[in-house]
C-alpha cells in the first residue's frame, strides 16, 4: 500500500509538470556485472557463484523530480545471483529500494518514506547507505527538520529501519537539536544533543526471551522492549584550535557478549578530537572509549544487521593497496583508542605526513598499532613521487574471531606520477609487506596510463612473495587488468581480477570478503 501511494504521488506531480509548471528531474545509475572464474589454487571455488550460476548482477537506478516545491525520489535495487549481500552465496532480489516525497514550508522540511540521516557525528543514531559493504541503512517513516531563527536546527525521525526489500518491525524514534552561535570575531561554539528510542516489536522480544530462558538461573534476566540512547556534544573553534567532545550513552538491554551470549548492561561512549591548524601545518589528536555500545534493531541481529548508528573509527583511512589490507574494525563491546596525524610543508612542493594510532581492550590488551609516514614531493610539473613507510600490529583474534597469532607487518612504499603531455601521464605504485603471520609477505606493483579525460588503463600484480605455509600453500600471482572509459556522464570500466581473501573496511565498518577470480564490469551514469 505504501508504494501505491507513492506511485499515485508522482503521478500528481508528473501530471502538475503537464499543464503548470516545468520539473527538475535527475537521477544515476549504477550496474555491476561479475563474471566467476574457478580458481582453486586461491580458494575461488566451492561456492553457488564458482561451480554453477558464473555470473552475478547488481544495479541501482535512482531517479529524483522536484517541481512546485515538492521533491520526490525513486531508486529500483536489483540483486541478480549477487554475492554482495553474502560474500558466500547468491542472492537474487528485485523490486523499489527507496522512495521519498519532501516538501519544504517555511523554515519546515517534511519528509516521508526513506531518508537517510545522522545526528551529531553518528554515535547515537546514523542511516546511511554503503554498497561496497553490501549495507543499507535507510530508514522508512517520517522526517522533520526545522530551522528555528538563525542559530538553532531541531531534526525529528520516526520509522521502521530498511532490511532488503522489507523492514525490521522494532520501532525508532529520534530527536535532535544543534546550535552555531558567534560568540566574537574569533570563537564560535555549536552544541547539540541528541535522543533516541528503540521499541522492540512483540516477535523480536518473543524470541530474546526463548534464548534468556534457554540459559541456566544465574544468567537469566528480565529483557527491556525499550532502549534510549543519548548524547551531548560540542564543537569550540578558537582562532586556529577546533575541539570536538561529545558524550554518548543508552540504557540497559539486553545485548550479545564477545561469545555470542545475552547479557543485560548499559553503554557509554565518550569521543573527542582537538585539531590546530596554520599555513603548512596540521595537527590532529583524537580520543575515544568505548563500552557495551550496542544498538541495533534488535538483540537478535549480528554482523553488519540492523545497526542503528555509526562510531567514528580510530584509525588512519590508507589507500595504496598492501598499508590499505590490514585496517580494525569498531569494537562496540570496547576499546580504548588514541590517534594522531600530523601534515607538515616546509617548503613548497615538499609535505610530509606522519599518523600514530593505537586502539586496546578496557582491560589494556592490544587490538592495533599503526605508525606511519609519508613524504610528497610534487616541485616539478612533470615528475611526482611520494615514498613512505607503515608499521602495524593487529590482533587477529580480535578483529577475525579466529584463534591465530598476533601479527606484525612492515610495509615500504613508493609512487611516481610522469605527466607525459598535457593530456597523459604515467603512475607507478611499488609496495612491499613483510609479515609472517596470514598469508606471509607481499610484493604488489602497478603501472598505469592516463588519457584524459577519457582513458585509463593499468595493470598490477599482488604476488604472495614469501606465503606463511600455515595458510598459503603455493606463491600465488593476483592479477588486476583495468580499462575504463569516460564519456560525459558515462563512465565504462572493465577488469580481470583475481583477489585473496581478507576484510574489506570502511571508516571502521568492516566485512569478510572470500577469494574472487574473473572479470568485472562496472557502468555508472548520471543524468
Amino acid at each position: 500500500m505504501p508504494r501505491k501511494l507513492f506511485v499515485l504521488t508522482v503521478s500528481l506531480l508528473v501530471g502538475m509538470h503537464s499543464f503548470s509548471q516545468t520539473g527538475n528531474l535527475s537521477g544515476d545509475l549504477q550496474t555491476n556485472v561479475n563474471l566467476f572464474q574457478r580458481d582453486s589454487s586461491i580458494g575461488a571455488f566451492n561456492t553457488p557463484l564458482y561451480d554453477n550460476y558464473f555470473t552475478g548482477i547488481e544495479s541501482w537506478l535512482n531517479v529524483n523530480y522536484n517541481i512546485a516545491g515538492f521533491t520526490a525520489g525513486i531508486r529500483i535495487d536489483g540483486y541478480l545471483n549477487s554475492n554482495l549481500i553474502d560474500p558466500n552465496n547468491a542472492f537474487t532480489g528485485a523490486g523499489i529500494g527507496y522512495y521519498y516525497l519532501e516538501k519544504e514550508v517555511g523554515d519546515l522540511i517534511i519528509r516521508g518514506g526513506y531518508f537517510y540521516e545522522q545526528f551529531g557525528s553518528g554515535i547515537v543514531y546514523r542511516s546511511y547507505e554503503d554498497r561496497g559493504l553490501g549495507i543499507d541503512y535507510a530508514n522508512f517513516g517520517i522526517s522533520l527538520k526545522y530551522r528555528l531563527g538563525e542559530n538553532l536546527l531541531i531534526k525529528g525521525i520516526a520509522g521502521l529501519e530498511k532490511n532488503l526489500f522489507s523492514l525490521y518491525k522494532p520501532t525508532i524514534k529520534g530527536l535532535n537539536a544543534e546550535g552555531n552561535f558567534k560568540i566574537s570575531d574569533d570563537i564560535r561554539i555549536t552544541p547539540g544533543a541528541t535522543l533516541l528510542n528503540r521499541t522492540l516489536d512483540q516477535q523480536s522480544m518473543d524470541f530474546v526471551v526463548a534464548t534468556i530462558n534457554s540459559y541456566d538461573s544465574v544468567d537469566r534476566f528480565v529483557p527491556q522492549y525499550n532502549v534510549y540512547a543519548y548524547s551531548g556534544y560540542y564543537t569550540i573553534t578558537v582562532k586556529d584550535f577546533s575541539w570536538y567532545l561529545e558524550a554518548a550513552g543508552k540504557s540497559h538491554e539486553a545485548i550479545r557478549s564477545a561469545d555470542g551470549q545475552l547479557i543485560d548492561v548499559p553503554g557509554t561512549v565518550l569521543y573527542t578530537s582537538l585539531a590546530y591548524s596554520i599555513k603548512g601545518l596540521g595537527l590532529t589528536g583524537q580520543f575515544k572509549r568505548t563500552e557495551n555500545y550496542v544498538l541495533r534493531t534488535s538483540p537478535n541481529e549480528t554482523l553488519l544487521k540492523g545497526v542503528l548508528n555509526y562510531i567514528p573509527p580510530m584509525a588512519r583511512q590508507n589507500a595504496l593497496r598492501l598499508p590499505g589490507r590490514y585496517q580494525p574494525a569498531t569494537q562496540y563491546l570496547g576499546e580504548l583508542a588514541y590517534e594522531v596525524d600530523g601534515t607538515y610543508t616546509p617548503l613548497k612542493g615538499y609535505t610530509l605526513e606522519v599518523s600514530y594510532s593505537n586502539i586496546r581492550g578496557l582491560n589494556n590488551a592490544p587490538f592495533w598499532t599503526e605508525l606511519y609516514g609519508q613524504m610528497e614531493v610534487s616541485r616539478n610539473k612533470k615528475f611526482q613521487y611520494l615514498v613512505g613507510a607503515q608499521y602495524i600490529f593487529y590482533n587477529q583474534q580480535i578483529y577475525l574471531s579466529e584463534p591465530l597469532p598476533n601479527q606484525t607487518a612492515i610495509t615500504p612504499f613508493t609512487e611516481l606520477t610522469y605527466r607525459l603531455t598535457r593530456k597523459t601521464s604515467l603512475r607507478f605504485e611499488l609496495q612491499y609487506q613483510h609479515t609472517d603471520e596470514d598469508y606471509g609477505s607481499w610484493a604488489f606493483a602497478l603501472a598505469e596510463y592516463n588519457i584524459a579525460p577519457r582513458w585509463s588503463f593499468s595493470i598490477s600484480d599482488m604476488y604472495n612473495i614469501d606465503p606463511n605455509p600455515e595458510k598459503a600453500d603455493e606463491k600465488n600471482h593476483y592479477y588486476n587488468f583495468f580499462a575504463a572509459y569516460t564519456k560525459n556522464a558515462n563512465r565504462f570500466s572493465l577488469a580481470y581480477v583475481k583477489q585473496v581473501a581478507g576484510i574489506n573496511c570502511t571508516g571502521g565498518v568492516c566485512r569478510y570478503e572470500p577469494a574472487f577470480s574473473g572479470l568485472k564490469f562496472s557502468l555508472t551514469s548520471s543524468f
